[in-house]
């Protein structure tokens, strides 16, 4: 068995080592081999979809990922000479969401007249628990792909991921149109892009939020919103055919963080007289009454929390909340306490807002935890990451004993200066508890408001559209439900009639002209589109289908060998299984499948005596997957394995 799993080691669940890819990002080409013709039918119904022609095929792009990983554009869907093409209207705006609704991310919006297209944000979504292994969710822009040399930019509204994280996945395929935002978030968006090696194509472009911004037909003008990051704007588009506002995410915060500008108010207002014809406004906390706490508020408590902690302090935050950030370093200064730093994206995070003057740290106040001194506990406050309860974070690691320099004990308070994102509920608690039984007072917004939302609540939301006073309401930014009560909540409280409020889901196409919005009957393909370190798929691909079948039932792995010149069967196949049966139903049940493969390889052998590899394995997998459905009423992930020798 040993000798097995070395060689299943070497393989890597295959016989032959596979060809190195290229690595050049305008030149890479897929080849595929072509199976020679007069196979019998139960060949050919297999390998349909692998004889497309040659002229059908794209060129896959590489994106380079962290760590000198590759992430391929693969040609999943048909090819776009295949498919309709969405016609250029004359006269009419159109406007496309591929991302951000149905769901808190990815998002990405496509303002489109005749030969203009703009692009409003490129975000990414992180997966949810039933896509197994996969690292982001972005947006599909095959849409884009078709027009993308009429995209004249890409304007962000902020610097959060689920608004720039997909810039590097997607700019290579569009060509490296132009990209604009506020200081801050260009400089979070550099980082992304240098991250994967696209320096030199990337075109980032800083904007005066306070000044116009001319591309093509539109004309984007802008007004500073409060939110969880600095440099949030909310984004004006003049139109042939009138004005669009783009909220961005928001809220209303009269005392916001120190160093933080206020809202453009007066902004906001003017625009209640400039007769919008459409606003697109977030719905992230619709269901929520009332009004978010200030900022202010929240540095109160945890200065509070702070002072009054008799050990160590460890406070977890999203790295991209600048604001609180500064706040709990304010708050340690004022208490004489040094402040480490764990977690490589709070490093960065800190570096490129002190650096664009967004968060001002005092001389000698703040340290990487590596210089961690651990004799001085009642002077010490770590700032980390891990809010979230993410697997590999700097406060999971210290939650289970695994963090280099840092190990939680009896007295320390950690605080959690947060909301859960949906979907992280349970790995939060989970570090909750861990880090509970390990002596730590854990602090959390249930017991205590250490968080406040960037995400304006009902008031806020009903504040916003009565200075906009638009003519047509389109709920953007979540999940239906969340859309849904910012429609109640429009109609009910800010009196826009029924008829002028649409909802939209990504893909739909909004047509704009002579003073009305309506929804088209034309739709635009928004697959969802995964990355994880292998490179780029779709759902439903046959790596997520392995995956979740691995994850159900286990893995079957059955090695046949073979005479290398007479191809004959030496011996019966071996088998190893991992997550399939259980130790009692193993003996018998692994003969039977050696048996059963055994006989299925000599019998397409018998049948057709020149079956390619690829064939004779497909005949083996079925041949067991109805034995394992019929006498186990299981599906393992079975791979067949042909050794020569």
């Amino acid at each position: 068995m040993d000798k097995i799993d070395e060689w299943l080691k070497r393989t890597e669940f295959d016989e032959k080592p596979k060809a190195k890819k290229e690595n050049s990002f305008q030149n890479q080409q897929k080849k595929k081999s072509h199976r020679p013709a007069g196979k019998k039918e139960f060949f050919k119904k297999k390998h349909q979809a692998e004889h497309k022609p040659a002229h059908n095929r794209r060129a896959a792009q590489p994106v380079r990922s962290p760590g000198g990983r590759s992430a391929f554009n693969k040609q999943t869907r048909a090819p776009a000479s295949n498919r309709p093409p969405h016609k250029i209207l004359k006269g009419k705006l159109k406007i496309i969401p591929l991302g951000g609704l149905g769901e808190v991310g990815k998002n990405l919006m496509v303002i489109e007249y005749e030969d203009d297209i703009i692009i409003i944000d490129m975000g990414f979504e992180f997966p949810s628990e039933d896509l197994f292994g996969i690292d982001y969710v972005i947006p599909d822009v095959s849409y884009l792909e078709e027009n993308k040399k009429r995209i004249r930019g890409i304007v962000l509204t902020h610097g959060h991921l689920d608004h720039i994280g997909g810039l590097p996945y997607i700019l290579p395929k569009l060509d490296f149109p132009p990209v604009y935002g506020t200081p801050l978030t260009i400089g979070l968006a550099q980082k992304r892009v240098d991250e994967f090696k696209q320096q030199k194509l990337t075109k980032l472009h800083t904007i005066n939020p306070d000044q116009p911004l001319k591309l093509g037909r539109f004309l984007c003008r802008f007004f500073r919103v409060a939110h969880s990051i600095p440099d949030a704007v909310g984004i004006i588009v003049d139109t042939p055919v009138g004005k669009i506002v783009h909220t961005g995410d928001f809220k209303f915060d009269d005392t916001p963080a120190r160093n933080q500008p206020k809202a453009d108010i007066h902004k906001m207002q003017a625009l209640g007289r400039q007769n919008v014809l459409a606003l697109f406004c977030e719905s992230t906390n619709a269901l929520k009454e009332g009004h978010s706490m200030s900022e202010r508020e929240v540095g109160k408590t945890l200065e509070k929390v702070i002072h009054e902690a008799p050990g160590r302090v460890i406070v977890a935050s999203f790295s991209s909340q600048i604001g609180r950030i500064q706040m709990i370093i304010d708050a340690a200064a004022k208490c004489n306490r040094k402040v480490y730093v764990s977690g490589r994206s709070m490093r960065t995070n800190i570096d490129i807002a002190t650096k664009f003057g967004s968060l001002h740290i005092p001389q000698g106040t703040i340290s990487d935890v590596k210089k961690y001194k651990k004799d001085n506990d009642e002077r010490t406050l770590i700032l980390t990451t891990g809010s979230q309860g993410e697997p590999v974070s700097a406060l999971t690691r210290m939650a289970s004993g695994e963090h280099p320099h840092v190990k939680i004990k009896k007295g320390d308070t950690i605080i959690f200066s947060s909301s859960p994102i949906i979907g992280n509920e349970k790995a939060i608690y989970t570090t909750i508890n861990n880090l509970s039984i390990l002596g730590a007072e854990v602090i959390h917004n249930q017991i205590m408001d250490v968080h406040s939302s960037g995400h304006g609540k009902q008031d806020e939301l009903k504040k916003m559209i009565d200075f906009v006073r638009p003519k047509y309401l389109i709920p953007i930014h979540g999940e239906y439900y969340m859309r849904k009560e910012l429609a109640r909540l429009g109609k009910e409280k800010c009196r826009i009639p029924e008829d002028k409020i649409i909802m939209i889901e990504n893909g739909d196409v909004l047509h704009a002209a002579q003073g009305k919005v309506e929804k088209s009957k034309e739709k635009v393909d928004t697959k969802y589109i995964l990355i994880d370190g292998s490179g780029e798929g779709e759902i439903g691909s046959q790596v997520q289908a392995d995956r979740s079948m691995m994850s159900e039932n286990g893995t079957l792995v059955i090695l046949i060998h073979i005479n290398k010149k007479g191809k004959r069967l030496k011996k019966t196949p071996d088998i190893v299984t991992r997550g399939f049966i259980y130790m009692h139903e193993s003996k018998e049940t692994t003969e039977d499948i050696a048996k059963l493969a055994g006989e299925a390889y000599k019998a397409i052998q018998k049948k057709d005596s020149k079956a390619s590899r690829r064939d004779i394995k497909l005949y083996i997998k079925q041949s067991v997957d109805r034995y394992t459905r019929k006498k186990l009423e299981r599906r393992p992930l079975i791979i067949p394995l042909i050794i020569e020798n």
